[in-house]
């Protein structure tokens, strides 16, 4: 039997579901619900048995019962990705790295010390009923060599993983359980232009070893980088790349649940071996520091945004993402006729959203056309048009990328 004085939320999530349920019959409790239900079931017996130790002591001494300090519920943060949230009967989309408030479900509740005692590194989900129980990876299968990437919450490692080179993304924060619970709808992703999911590493004690995230690997970096190290590819394979980033948001869009992704930038494409774009980042590489961090970070960002995300209370959809690869084809475009810039390259966020929000405008074509002809371009500034349903849907773009692609050979104008 284990030892409920000495038990803590997560080192009883960690047990086998049998044996939670047969902790829970010696004791009369329902055996229905999650293994974080049962084990909650049994930390608030344990608590409510010492109550009454307390208070038959109390009594036998002073003939009177202290009354219970009253007990506030607290609102539980609930993360979109694990139900679809419906509003007027319709399913909304998923909002990557988006979280609501909800009531807190009627689950017995458990003393503020075991919070304290699980800590926030520790990880009270059941994997198996997540379905992520086959993407478990131990720490002693995975091998890191160099490292090829570092951003403000992880640093990315080229690694080994059942003999197989993969990207490693070691996490320099906690993963919450939203975190975690966002690696069943990664895993779940099946297109040539998403980047590949293959496991999570989670250990027992992760302030000692970080969490860390197995994907496939893509040996030529991400886009930023990549407009900017080689030299300007062929007409037709800048167009490609256009047509890969076009179908990866598609995919994304079109599949169930459907998802927005929110975040498109060039830093956010990975180009691999073959020199095929793979759109990436779902959101874990904005793990917070803290695991209790709400608020996601949009610096760095806005130079590729939808105005419509900067309103202080916004409504959006999809076309935010429309909107965002329109600012990444501009960004191939310049970038590859000799001017290797991002959008609104050298101008701070309040110039941004005055030039983009207000102002309406955006940047330069001319050029462009010039280079790469009309219909490109055309296309281009339909997708970033300042009213969201002016802006075609993805799948619209992936059609006219298709029709100019199997036009022939794409080649660019002459100056």
């Amino acid at each position: 039997d284990i030892d409920l004085s000495q038990a803590t939320l997560s080192s009883l999530v960690r047990l086998l579901r049998e044996e939670l349920v047969q902790l829970c019959e010696t004791r009369s409790l329902d055996t229905a619900g999650t293994k974080p239900q049962l084990a909650k079931s049994l930390l608030a017996w344990y608590e409510k048995q010492q109550e009454g130790i307390e208070t038959h002591s109390t009594s036998s001494s002073q003939a009177t019962a202290r009354p219970e300090s009253p007990r506030k519920r607290k609102g539980k943060i609930i993360h979109a990705i694990a139900s679809n949230v419906h509003v007027s009967g319709k399913t909304t989309p998923v909002l990557l790295r988006d979280h609501i408030h909800a009531t807190d479900p009627q689950t017995p509740p458990h003393s503020d010390d075991d919070d304290r005692r699980a800590g926030d590194g520790d990880i009270n989900l059941d994997l198996q009923e997540l379905g992520l129980e086959d993407s478990i990876i131990k720490p002693e299968q995975l091998q890191k060599l160099e490292r090829i990437g570092s951003g403000g919450f992880k640093d990315v490692y080229v690694g080994k993983f059942r003999g197989r080179r993969v990207a490693i993304s070691e996490f320099r924060g906690h993963l919450s359980e939203m975190d975690i619970r966002e690696l069943k709808l990664l895993a779940e992703f099946s297109h040539p232009n998403i980047v590949k999911f293959k496991g999570i590493c989670i250990p027992e004690d992760t302030s000692q070893v970080p969490c860390m995230l197995v994907s496939e690997l893509c040996e030529n970096g991400d886009l930023f980088d990549y407009i900017r190290n080689v030299e300007p590819p062929s007409a037709n394979k800048v167009h490609r790349l256009m047509l890969d980033i076009a179908r990866g948001l598609e995919y994304l869009h079109t599949r169930k649940p459907a998802i927005i992704h929110r975040d498109c930038k060039s830093s956010n494409i990975l180009i691999n071996r073959a020199g095929h774009a793979k759109v990436g980042d779902f959101g874990l590489a904005r793990v917070k520091t803290s695991t209790r961090s709400m608020i996601r970070s949009l610096v760095g960002t806005v130079n590729w945004q939808a105005p419509e995300l900067w309103h202080p209370h916004p409504r959006y959809d999809f076309k935010v993402d429309v909107f965002s690869a329109a600012m990444v084809f501009w960004e191939m475009l310049s970038g590859w006729t000799g001017e290797k810039k991002y959008p609104w390259e050298g101008h701070n966020e309040h110039y941004i959203y005055d030039a983009v929000g207000t102002k309406q405008k955006r940047p330069s074509v001319a050029r462009l056309r010039k280079h790469w002809g009309n219909e490109v371009v055309d296309l281009m500034e339909k997708m970033w048009s300042q009213e969201p349903s002016d802006r075609p849907t993805m799948t619209e773009v992936v059609n006219e990328l298709d029709a100019l692609y199997f036009k022939g050979p794409f080649t660019p104008l002459k100056h």
